[in-house]
């Protein structure tokens, strides 16, 4: 277990698990809640994840320090040859080790002796993944950077081995066969890779290299190519096929189309539909995919598809790349996004909104983005990110109980007493006989200059929640005023801050 411990070493502050449904995804990929918890692992955690005890162990690999000692290529494709793929490593002399994964597709893992830069160890990956024709799978680290100060704990995978060589998640040799975690751990010194190789690892990308039968087109017509399409959706796949041929070979699409459906369709179409389906085609009006008809709509990737050169609206202005969600279940909640590969932390209207999101992106990492419908933003990109969510639970700096706590002490006991409850105008708080008093929307005026994001009639509903603290409002006469006064139960002066954060003053 050590030494298994000590290969997959990653962030030390946090690491996720992952609670299965017993369902799939029609790819195959099992379905189920990810969740993120904010400690060290437990020595024992590592010892029940390889005797098969669940939920499964799941890892960040990068640090507090966005450092990391291993990486993965996550290739999702559920009916991979392994051999197959373990010949094209090799000829590549790649460093990788490849894992069957949890789903029958295989984790490519990078390791190595030290510490490196995510960013260098993302980089190495993705030069690697689009070299064996995987260019697009998901990466871990998924993050260069992670936002450490703001809660952000970065993206987990889940470790192999659980439940050993039985749980089918195992390392492969270089022949693609399968191989025990003692074997895998007693070869790990010929696999590990120091930095200096890292760096200077050169990965060429063979002209040959992707594996798309229909390069830059939809993602839904290359999978169908490798799965088939089967005898009842050839005219519809046909039809969606030489939509795409129309745009990528002009000049001869006819030819190409001809050709497809004797590659792509078992029995091929006779030819005289094929040829009058070419002749419809071939007028005008006839420029559009039919995305919504089987077998397209089944397999359809909308969000992949729209950054495709031949796919659905990719002369449209394009959206930036967006992946690995984490939501931290703070009051209000916070959300952080992967764009382009940059960080983003995101309010929930902003992640809701389209427009808001743009305006979001522009702030945080200067990048431009389209504006979708309302309707194609929910459907194309926000709901396949939430299909991937990580939660995780919020810092108890973060918690909004805690913190508005914080803010009654500092505005009722660290700030200059009133002497007499008439300063209450001046917007200040009054202690006396173990209660303070104070105007609401002074407080709340303290509050917002200090941060706090909540509107005032939540601000005023948390803190009537704070049973040992709030004791009622009530009216009291001052200078020919009757205003409306939160009481309190006093704060005790413990002598020292409740908070780090450094509190503003108003100047007048």
């Amino acid at each position: 277990m050590q030494n298994f411990r000590k290969i997959f070493e990653g962030n030390n502050s946090a690491y996720g698990q992952l609670i299965l449904s017993g369902e799939t995804t029609d790819k195959g990929k099992a379905i189920g809640k990810a969740f993120i918890k904010r400690e060290p692992i437990p020595d024992q955690l590592w010892q029940d994840h390889l005797d098969g005890k669940d939920p499964a162990l799941g890892v960040i690999p990068i640090n507090e320090e966005n450092m990391c000692r291993w990486g993965c290529i996550d290739v999702d494709e559920y009916n991979l040859d392994h051999k197959k793929l373990a010949a094209s490593i090799k000829s590549h002399n790649f460093p990788v080790v490849m894992f069957r994964s949890k789903s029958g597709g295989a984790h490519l893992f990078l390791f190595t002796t030290e510490f490196i830069p995510a960013i260098l160890m993302q980089s190495k990956l993705k030069m690697m993944s689009e070299a064996l024709g995987f260019g697009g799978s998901e990466i871990f680290p998924k993050q260069t950077e992670i936002l450490v100060e703001r809660g952000d704990t970065g993206n987990f995978l889940n470790l192999p081995y659980h439940g050993g060589i039985r749980g089918l998640r195992y390392a492969m040799d270089a022949e693609g066969n399968a191989i025990s975690l003692e074997d895998f751990c007693n070869s790990f010194d010929q696999l590990v890779q120091t930095p200096k190789q890292v760096q200077e690892l050169i990965v060429i990308k063979a002209a040959e290299a992707s594996n798309e039968a229909f390069k830059d087109g939809p993602p839904c017509l290359n999978r169908l190519a490798d799965e088939g399409f089967g005898e009842g959706s050839r005219n519809n796949g046909l039809f969606n096929i030489a939509m795409y041929h129309k745009q990528a070979s002009p000049d001869n699409w006819q030819d190409a189309v001809m050709a497809s459906n004797n590659n792509f369709f078992d029995p091929p179409l006779p030819y005289q539909e094929v040829n009058a389906l070419i002749n419809s085609i071939g007028k005008r009006g006839y420029d559009k995919y039919r995305c919504k008809d089987q077998p397209i709509c089944g397999v359809c990737n909308a969000a992949k598809c729209r950054t495709k050169k031949f796919g659905v609206g990719f002369e449209e202005e394009q959206m930036p790349s967006l992946d690995a969600l984490s939501k931290i279940n703070s009051n209000p909640p916070q959300w952080f996004l992967n764009v382009a590969g940059i960080r983003v932390e995101l309010k929930t209207e902003q992640l809701h909104n389209p427009n808001l999101f743009a305006i979001a992106l522009l702030d945080q990492a200067n990048v431009v983005a389209p504006i979708p419908k309302a309707k194609d933003w929910r459907e194309v990109y926000l709901t396949p990110l939430m299909s991937n969510l990580e939660q995780i639970p919020p810092l108890e700096s973060l918690n909004a109980n805690i913190q508005i706590e914080s803010l009654l002490y500092e505005y009722t006991v660290q700030r200059a007493k009133a002497r007499t409850k008439e300063d209450i105008l001046n917007k200040t708080s009054w202690t006396d006989e173990g209660f303070s008093y104070f105007r609401m929307e002074d407080f709340y005026a303290f509050a917002k200059r200090n941060n706090w994001e909540m509107d005032k009639t939540k601000t005023y509903n948390l803190i009537t929640q704070l049973q040992d603290i709030f004791v009622g409002e009530i009216r009291m006469t001052l200078k020919n005023q009757t205003p409306r006064v939160v009481k309190i139960n006093s704060m005790k002066d413990n002598g020292a801050e409740v908070s780090q954060v450094t509190y503003q003053e108003s100047p007048f």
